[in-house]
């Protein structure tokens, strides 16, 4: 009996470990790992005068999205930010619903270049929330989900932001 219970304990206790360092290689994953374009962002620079653009796509029945646009949440967090950082800009691309598709009319003006390549890649019913983040038209990340705002977007922008204020400031 004594034998069994020490092999089951063994076992028990190999199967904690296993899980421990599945957990752990997880944790440990990039962040780019979420995103479309792994790398990117950490690669890309953005010259003097160029845009660092925030397209998030977002629907009315989305809960997440409404957390998202609430006061004091990520919305206004950035507003708040790109009032002292003018090279930035967001775009919210609003559908009329979760399960319809985006139009080019729930597109501004500004991203008809965007609305025309998603309808061409067939990419018309993103999930919500998604970010997008394009420095001059090209896309340097694109991530779902509202924990991905704190994880990776806003990072990325306010990282993608610092090199182009050091790189003007060494002029």
């Amino acid at each position: 009996m004594r034998n069994s219970m020490n092999a089951v304990v063994k076992c028990v206790l190999a199967t904690l470990l296993a899980a421990l360092v599945v957990m752990f290689v997880n944790a440990r994953l990039p962040n780019e790992a979420h995103s479309a374009v792994p790398g990117k962002v950490s690669h890309t620079s953005v010259a003097e005068g160029q845009v660092i653009t925030l397209v998030v796509h977002s629907a009315p029945d989305c809960k997440y999205c409404a957390r998202w646009k609430g006061p004091s949440a990520g919305a206004e967090r950035f507003k708040v930010w790109a009032r002292t950082h003018p090279g930035t800009q967001l775009f919210i691309v609003e559908r009329a619903s979760i399960a319809s598709n985006e139009t080019p009319a729930d597109y501004p003006q500004e991203l008809r270049w965007l609305s025309e390549q998603n309808q061409k890649d067939q990419r018309l019913r993103p999930g919500t929330p998604m970010f997008e983040v394009f420095v001059a038209r090209s896309l340097v990340l694109r991530t779902y989900g509202l924990d991905s705002w704190d994880d990776d977007v806003f990072p990325a922008i306010r990282d993608l932001d610092a090199r182009r204020s050091r790189h003007v400031a060494s002029h």
